[in-house]
């Protein structure tokens, strides 16, 4: 004899009333990420293609541009090995925004348009460069450095990261070491920066 056939009929009605609930809320809520991840998707693209940039989405970023961003983002910089130019690092939160406030997201346009590194391109000693975008659309601009094989003691005496919340690119060179202050490192440092040609500069 099978259980299931001496079991007691029960009114259903209640329960398939509920299921249909649960399975619409569920439904909801997935279409809302589907959405979600769409606008994500749709946003870093156009910013991409717009400034010819590199967007690194995270879950999370700070309110706002202070000791503390600076804190959390370089610890962001030390953790994960983010190489390359003109990286943009941006929560998921900020592109949504972005989608649907047009003042913030002309103050996010404005963050990245301030980037004072025109090439993707590093190499030499520049490991990266790029902007933490926080949530109140202020950038955090940083540049990183690589010293390579050099002696630890010399490469501690060094600058490894320079971060600020002005974008203007005599703030970064300030933070060049002196002994290094010559014409081929600033050679070297610019055109892996700007992408510059300035062998044609110095024949003029």
């Amino acid at each position: 004899m099978k259980i299931e056939g001496i079991l007691p009929q029960t009114d259903n009605t209640i329960n398939a009333s509920h299921s249909n609930t649960t399975c619409s809320n569920e439904f909801d809520i997935m279409m809302q990420q589907l959405n979600k991840e769409a606008t994500i998707e749709e946003m870093q693209k156009e910013l991409e293609e717009k400034f010819n940039i590199d967007i690194i989405l995270t879950e999370y970023s700070c309110e706002k541009t202070d000791s503390e961003a600076e804190n959390h983002d370089l610890s962001m910089l030390k953790q994960y090995d983010i190489t390359g130019g003109r990286n943009v690092i941006i929560s998921k939160n900020t592109l949504l925004r972005m989608k649907t406030d047009s003042r913030f997201r002309q103050k996010v346009y404005k963050s990245i348009q301030d980037i004072p590194w025109q090439s993707k391109t590093t190499g030499g000693c520049v490991k990266g460069n790029g902007v933490f975008i926080h949530e109140d659309g202020t950038g955090g601009y940083y540049l990183e450095f690589d010293w390579g094989d050099e002696e630890e003691d010399t490469k501690s005496e060094k600058e490894k990261t320079v971060y600020s919340d002005n974008p203007k690119e005599e703030n970064f060179n300030t933070f060049l070491p002196d002994e290094q202050n010559h014409m081929e490192f600033h050679t070297e440092i610019y055109n892996a920066l700007a992408g510059a040609d300035f062998k044609e500069m110095r024949k003029r």
